[in-house]
């Protein structure tokens, strides 16, 4: 049998259809032939890069290396071609939902959350630029702010090369940037739900962390949101987990303990469940109490504590709560050069990631 291919059968081949879902619906609703409708979503845009309009495609989008990768994609650091000066980080998520399990599907929520958030230029959330489709690959392309890296790897390097005399004071600002991202997300009605260090991103000059990736953002109504198990299960608060917790769902607190935990993580360079399944972290944390390293201070200390209570109610009730607690009152508002040599420090140790990775 002959297998040419006919020009009317590669056609047919690379046609699809794709659907864009309200980035606020918890449960993702698959279209019949398990495509996606994305109707202003093209295959070139034009975008504003520090007030100059550029028009850019994947065709002239160049890879620099690789920034991260996780289970829906990879982000590389790229340039547009013809302008080097604009450096970009693009995010390629496939079209086509998982075989496996239909609710991971997360590009669609993904571009339309960070469009939403990312385009109003608030300090602490990650900026968008545009998003594209790329036809041959079937993929969604997010074009966004670059930072220096991600508070997971950042942690990682930092114990390794012991660099933490002012971890104290870095991780209250993170607390402070992080806290603030979240509210505003808060005042959008949307509820990130996957708090944790790779998706906190940190710029070094001058320092500032930024929330990131907001593929399984879900929809506050009434300040609570319902899906019980979306999110990275380590970072997942109890209530999450056991639905007996939050007969009436979950809030901002259940992003509260992922913040608490992404903390005492960074600090330790260790997660404490990182090797437990759900039901093994349900058993664990009935009777865990967090400790948190000497080397931070009593105030954050308290904090951190304070965001991991087991029970919801015992948490802050207000993100305003956070900011205006003992830890955040001695946090100064300008930059130290402590913080600032630390970062640099830090980030100059810090391995590039393999392309082949």
């Amino acid at each position: 049998m002959s297998k040419s291919v006919s020009k009317r059968d590669r056609k047919e081949k690379f046609k699809f259809r794709v659907e864009f879902p309200d980035y606020t619906v918890d449960q993702v609703e698959t279209a019949t032939d398990n495509t996606y409708m994305l109707p202003d979503v093209g295959e070139e845009a034009t975008i504003n890069y520090n007030g100059e309009e550029v028009t850019i495609n994947v065709q002239n989008l160049i890879d620099i290396r690789k920034l991260g990768f996780g289970n829906y994609g990879s982000v590389m650091l790229a340039e547009v071609q013809n302008h080097r000066d604009i450096k970009m980080a693009v995010k390629r998520l496939g079209l086509m939902p998982s075989t496996n399990n239909l609710a991971d599907y997360t590009a669609t929520t993904d571009l339309k959350t960070i469009r939403a958030v990312g385009s109003c230029n608030f300090p602490h959330v990650i900026r968008f630029y545009a998003g594209l489709i790329d036809k041959k690959e079937s993929q969604v392309v997010i074009c966004m702010e670059a930072c220096d890296t991600s508070m997971e790897k950042f942690y990682t390097t930092m114990h390794k090369i012991k660099e933490t005399k002012h971890i104290d004071i870095l991780l209250k600002r993170m607390i402070n940037h992080i806290v603030d991202a979240l509210q505003f997300l808060k005042s959008k009605g949307i509820l990130h739900r996957d708090v944790k260090p790779s998706n906190i991103l940190i710029k070094q000059n001058p320092v500032i962390f930024k929330i990131c990736d907001f593929g399984i953002s879900g929809q506050l109504t009434n300040s609570v949101a319902h899906t019980m198990m979306k999110g990275t299960q380590v970072y997942l608060a109890p209530e999450r987990i056991d639905a007996s917790q939050a007969p009436e769902g979950y809030g901002i607190r259940s992003d509260m303990w992922a913040l608490g935990l992404s903390t005492l993580e960074i600090a330790t360079g260790q997660h404490p469940f990182a090797k437990m399944n759900a039901l093994g972290i349900m058993s664990a944390i009935m009777t865990w109490v967090p400790e948190p390293p000497s080397n931070l201070s009593s105030e954050l200390q308290k904090l951190v504590i304070c965001l991991l209570r087991i029970k919801q109610a015992e948490r802050p009730a207000t993100y305003d709560d956070i900011q205006i607690s003992p830890a955040m009152k001695s946090l100064p508002t300008e930059i130290t050069s402590g913080e600032t040599e630390m970062v640099k420090n830090v980030i100059a140790n810090i391995p590039d990631i393999p392309d082949d990775y």
